[in-house]
């Protein structure tokens, strides 16, 4: 199991616009990528800080997730910049104990 935390940043669009551009129609196609558990939707609006957190079935789910074509169109709109990704192996042995998996 692997967890991973995108990150981005906002440029020229208002969160309204954002919700309704990105959010809204993307959160279905997320909803049903091979290997997804969850992507939990993170914001910070005072540091313009986006994204989300998932937790993947394997390394490979996520990674054929990250050279998918949704990828590479969500990271070419003109108003996401800086996006960023850090993953991590889940320790699901200690997990279990604190409720982060069921």
């Amino acid at each position: 199991m692997q967890a991973q935390i995108i990150t981005y940043q906002l440029k020229d669009i208002s969160q309204p616009e954002y919700l309704k551009q990105m959010v809204e129609p993307d959160a279905p196609i997320l909803a049903e990528v091979k290997g997804l558990i969850s992507k939990v939707w993170l914001a910070d609006v005072e540091k313009n800080t986006f994204g989300g957190f998932y937790l993947w079935e394997s390394k490979t789910a996520m990674e054929d997730f990250m050279n998918s074509d949704l990828v590479k169109a969500v990271v070419s709109r003109p108003f996401v910049k800086n996006v960023s990704s850090v993953d991590y192996e889940v320790n699901e042995k200690a997990s279990l104990i604190t409720r982060g998996l069921k």
